[in-house]
């Protein structure tokens, strides 16, 4: 009798192990399920997208930390996929929230806003449609992107909530409200074309990467046609970035977006050899050391009037002894007015036209200013 038990509790326990490697088993063939195809884009290297069956995977490198786990988002317009898989969004995504205005820039080359319900510091997004979206109620303001107003969130319901990565993770609570997020990491892409790339990835959750692709390889392509012309010249002007703000002057590292703007415009760029893909941090004394005597000076400001020389100098005297600003070379962009951070996202062939027109003055002759114009207003 005793014998019979043990028997029947061997043969349980047997059971119990082979039902429990099944699973076991099931789950090691989800995780190592090999896609069908995979897009790893060319200029990008922060994301890619992996497609199954019945499903997209989007996988994004971790911001900030290349040995961790990528972040995942799963897309899906199979129903079962989505019920076995309730964190996926269902694509073609119909409602949507965005937190920064490079987002809308995407949207709108993807022709997506109409699907657009929020946005977060609508105040700093230029763009017309949703500017009238905010104004009739198509599109509410959610608050700030740090602290959204999750009361609303949870009344707009939308299919998914785009992001961008910051090292606090200021949208736990709304994840824990069951709103699904996905990172948008195109900011920290160091290069024009690799931002640009991102135009696939905000595309694959309407289903419109094939639009996507093409779009990004004409950009690519009359990028490089600029990029040539630029890099070919004999004549490489010495240039320097940014200005003292709250005491600290900000320039780019060599490996920077900025910086590979001006390798690729073909100039000589005064901190190439400072190393990174951020921005380095100096002193005026530092940074007039180096450039005291560039031929180029080249900023960004924001300023609602028409901006100036004298204005330049109000803010710091010592301006002045620079030699690109006795020689009137000071190339800028107003971002009040030009746009550069949203039309100038997905139009980086025209802003490398801009900078090589202003560096080169015998290149490019024809082109029309868009972003970038030579400071002149005494």
């Amino acid at each position: 009798m005793t014998v019979k038990k043990n028997g029947w509790l061997v043969v349980l326990v047997l059971a119990l192990m082979a039902c429990n490697q099944k699973q076991s088993s099931k789950k090691i063939g989800q995780d190592k399920l090999k896609a069908d195809t995979i897009y790893q884009p060319k200029y990008a290297n922060r994301f890619s997208i992996k497609y199954f069956k019945d499903h997209k995977k989007i996988e994004v490198r971790h911001p900030w930390d290349d040995n961790a786990e990528p972040l995942i988002t799963l897309l899906s317009d199979n129903e079962q996929f989505l019920k076995d898989h309730p964190s996926a969004i269902k694509i073609p995504v119909e409602k949507w929230i965005s937190v920064a205005s490079t987002q809308i820039c995407y949207a709108n080359e993807l022709q997506v806003l109409d699907q657009l319900v929020g946005m977060a510091e609508p105040q700093y997004v230029s763009n017309p449609k949703v500017k009238q979206g905010l104004k009739e109620g198509n599109i509410r303001n959610i608050g700030t992107a740090f602290a959204p107003d999750l009361e609303l969130l949870l009344a707009l319901n939308p299919d998914m909530m785009m992001v961008s990565p910051f090292k606090e993770d200021f949208y736990d609570p709304i994840r824990s409200a069951g709103i699904k997020i996905t990172t948008n990491s195109s900011y920290l892409e160091n290069t024009p074309l690799g931002r640009v790339e991102w135009l696939v990835y905000v595309a694959a959750f309407f289903n419109k990467e094939e639009e996507a692709i093409v779009k990004v390889n004409e950009i690519a392509q009359r990028y490089h046609k600029v990029k040539t012309i630029a890099t070919s010249s004999k004549n490489k002007p010495s240039v320097f970035l940014g200005k003292v703000y709250q005491g600290v002057w900000y320039t780019a590292a060599a490996e920077s977006y900025n910086a590979n703007f001006l390798n690729d415009a073909g100039v000589h760029y005064v901190f190439k050899d400072r190393h990174g893909t951020g921005s380095h941090s100096y002193d005026f004394e530092t940074v007039y050391e180096a450039a005291g005597q560039c031929d180029y000076w080249s900023i960004t400001v924001n300023y609602e009037e028409e901006y100036s020389y004298s204005l330049l100098k109000n803010e710091d005297s010592r301006y002045a002894d620079f030699k690109a600003f006795k020689d009137k070379n000071i190339v800028f962009s107003n971002t009040n007015h030009s746009m550069l951070y949203e039309k100038g996202l997905l139009e980086p062939d025209v802003v490398l036209s801009d900078l090589v027109k202003l560096f080169h003055p015998t290149l490019m002759q024809d082109h029309k200013l868009v972003y970038y114009k030579k400071l002149s207003k005494e």
